[in-house]
Order: structure tokens, then C-alpha cells, then sequence
């Protein structure tokens, strides 16, 4: 099996609050784990840890065999930028930014050649179905669009690993049916891990394997 990412003995706590012990997480190429668990469980410090937004107190994390864990800050930043996508509840769309421009930002961060980024952009607009909407403002989209959008700026560079974190909370349940397809089909189309927390059972439904985060590890669900 190809493993893009692994994880393995990853602990994270704070003053008087353990929160992950010791877990231990392998996901192919192409493969999407959901993860689920009750508010307060520390889905999204496994998610902060994952997309080394944290550092972890201890443990491993792989991207296709490279350990990525205790890196420099500078380091640390271009991995994130160049093999991690992230895809949150909230869009984190800037304003006064345009369609095209939102997504171009995560190709100038991955320092991608502007030719490059240019045609991965009509490309992943194309796909997403918004080509006619590069140049529009992202206050004039719907929550679908928008996600959609998010979607596109995550996957520019071709990340090794999508981390996404509710993708869906904020649509009504056709739009985030629709988002979803998107999230599934181009992931594994790209060969990207794709690791998704939510709290929908039937969003985890469609992932290719299922945990539930309990006491800080992961079990399968």
C-alpha cells in the first residue's frame, strides 16, 4: 500500500489536559478517513497537529515517508504550503479578493511558477464548475460556491494530504452533498490523503474508512 501519510505515538496536551496519547494513524494515496468524536475529544487538535499549524509533544508524522515532524519554522512553513491542503468549515475567503485570487494565493505561497499556477487555476475552476466566475467577487457567492472556492485554493499546489475539518456544516444538505462529491472525487482523481473530521454520519458514510477519536487515540468506527 502506498502510504502518503503516517502517523505514529502523536501526544499533544496542555497544563492539566491531555488530549491525544499516543495515536497512531496510516492513510494511503487517494484514500479518504473520517474521523469522528464528541466536542471536546480534540478532533481539531489532531487536525492542527496534522497540518503542522501545532507542534506535537511527541510522536511522528510522515508525508510520503519523509518525516515532517521537528522541522525548523521555515521548514515547517514550506511543507505546509507545498504538501498540505486545508478545506474548513468557514471558507477563510479574503474579501477583497477576487475568485481567481483567492486560489492563486496558496500558488505564490507554495512559490508554484506564476505559468504554472495560472493553468492549474482554469483547470481546477473547470472541474469545480465556477470557470465563468474567476473574476468575480467571492461576497457575491453562495455558501456552495464559496466552499467550492476553498476546494480550488487547497488543491493548487497538489497537496500530498486534504485536511478538512466540517466542510460542509454550513451548507444546506444538497449543496453539501454536491461540495462533497467534489472533495471525494477530486482528492482521489490527485492521489491526495484526505483525512475529514465531522460530526454528519453520513458524510463519514462515504470516506473510505471510518474512526472515532476516544480518549486521545483513534478506533475504528
Amino acid at each position: 500500500m502506498n502510504l502518503r501519510l503516517e502517523v505514529s505515538g502523536l501526544t499533544k496536551g496542555y497544563p492539566g489536559l491531555p488530549v491525544l496519547s499516543g495515536l497512531d494513524l496510516a492513510v494511503a494515496g487517494g484514500e479518504v478517513v473520517a474521523i469522528r468524536g464528541q466536542s471536546g475529544t480534540g478532533k481539531s487538535t489532531l487536525l492542527h497537529c496534522l497540518g503542522l499549524l501545532d507542534r506535537p509533544d511527541s510522536g511522528i508524522i510522515r508525508l510520503d515517508g519523509d518525516e515532517v515532524t521537528g522541522r525548523s519554522p521555515a521548514a515547517t512553513a514550506t511543507v505546509r504550503a507545498t504538501r498540505i491542503g486545508f478545506v474548513f468549515q468557514a471558507f477563510h475567503l479574503l474579501p477583497e479578493f477576487t475568485v481567481g485570487e483567492n486560489i492563486l494565493m496558496s500558488g505564490r505561497t507554495a512559490r508554484l511558477a506564476p505559468a504554472v499556477a495560472r493553468t492549474r487555476l482554469l483547470e481546477l475552476l473547470e472541474r469545480v464548475g465556477l470557470a465563468s466566475r474567476e473574476r468575480s467577487d467571492v461576497r457575491t457567492l453562495s455558501g456552495g460556491e464559496r466552499q467550492r472556492v476553498a476546494l480550488c485554493r487547497a488543491l493548487l499546489p497538489r497537496p500530498a494530504l486534504l485536511l478538512a475539518d466540517e466542510p460542509t456544516g454550513n451548507l444546506d444538505p444538497v449543496t453539501a452533498a454536491v461540495v462533497l462529491d467534489l472533495v471525494l472525487g477530486l482528492s482521489r482523481a490527485e492521489g491526495s490523503s484526505v483525512v475529514l473530521v465531522t460530526h454528519d454520519p453520513a458524510i463519514a458514510e462515504r470516506a473510505d474508512r471510518r474512526m472515532a477519536l476516544v480518549n486521545g487515540t483513534l478506533h475504528p468506527a
